[in-house]
C-alpha cells in the first residue's frame, strides 16, 4: 500500500496451513500505476517481516493466476528421527524417537504415485470440487537421522501432503501394512491421521 497507493488483491499459489513453510510461494497481483517491476522485490523486503522475502518479480499478462495457472507443485516433508527420549525437535521437522523403515515407506510411496481419488487425505479448495488428483512422483530419502519425503502432483486437496506424510511415518514404525495404503486410496480413512505442520515446505510451483 505505501509504494503506490494501492490495496491490490493478491493470488497465492497455494494456502499452507499456520506452521507451515513456504520456499517456493508465488503471489500475483494488479497495480494500477506504473511501478518499475525490477524495483518491487527490494521495495518489498524493505517492508516486509524478516522471515519474508521477495526473490524476484516480473510482469504476467492478464490472464496469469497464480493459482489456477500451475501445472505442478512440489512438497517436501522434513523428519528427524531416532531423537532421544525427551529430545524434541520444533518448528522445521516432525521429531520421531523411532527409527523409520525407508524402503518400506518408499514402496508405500510409490502406491499413491499415478492418479487416484485422494478423498481420505484432504477436501477440494472447491464447494463440492472433485478430489481426484495425480501424483507425480513420492520420494522418501534418509540423511542420518533426517528424513525427507518429496511429493510432486498437479494440484493438492486441502492437508494432502500432510496425511501423506503421516501414512508413510506409519508404514515406516511398522505400526500399518503396506496393504493399509491401498484401502486408504479406496476412501478408508481408518488409522489415518495429519502429520503436524511444521515438518512441511512449499518447495515449488511450476507453471
Amino acid at each position: 500500500h505505501n509504494l503506490t497507493g494501492e490495496s491490490p488483491a493478491l493470488t497465492a499459489a497455494g494456502r499452507t496451513d499456520a506452521g507451515v513453510h513456504a520456499l517456493g510461494q508465488v503471489v500475483n497481483f494488479r497495480l494500477e500505476r506504473e511501478f518499475p517491476v525490477e524495483q518491487l522485490p527490494g521495495a518489498l523486503n524493505a517492508r516486509l517481516a524478516p522471515d519474508i522475502a521477495v526473490r524476484r518479480a516480473e510482469a504476467v499478462d492478464d490472464a496469469f493466476n497464480a493459482r489456477y495457472s500451475a501445472k505442478a507443485r512440489l512438497y517436501a516433508y522434513r523428519i528427524r528421527q531416532a531423537l532421544p527420549r525427551g529430545a524434541y525437535q520444533r518448528q522445521y521437522a516432525w521429531g520421531l524417537h523411532d527409527t523409520l523403515d525407508i524402503a518400506a515407506m518408499q514402496t508405500a510411496g510409490d502406491r499413491m504415485a499415478g492418479t487416484h481419488d485422494f478423498r481420505a487425505f484432504g477436501r477440494s479448495p472447491r464447494p463440492g470440487g472433485h478430489t481426484v488428483r495425480h501424483v507425480h512422483d513420492v520420494k522418501v530419502s534418509g540423511a542420518g537421522d533426517w528424513v525427507t519425503i518429496v511429493v510432486a502432483a498437479d494440484a493438492f486437496l486441502y492437508g494432502m501432503v500432510r496425511r501423506i506424510a503421516g501414512a508413510l511415518v506409519d508404514v515406516g514404525r511398522r505400526r500399518q501394512p503396506l496393504e493399509w495404503i491401498d484401502s486408504l486410496l479406496q476412501g478408508s480413512t481408518a488409522g489415518l491421521r495429519l502429520a503436524p505442520p511444521q515438518g512441511l515446505v512449499q518447495v515449488a510451483v511450476e507453471y
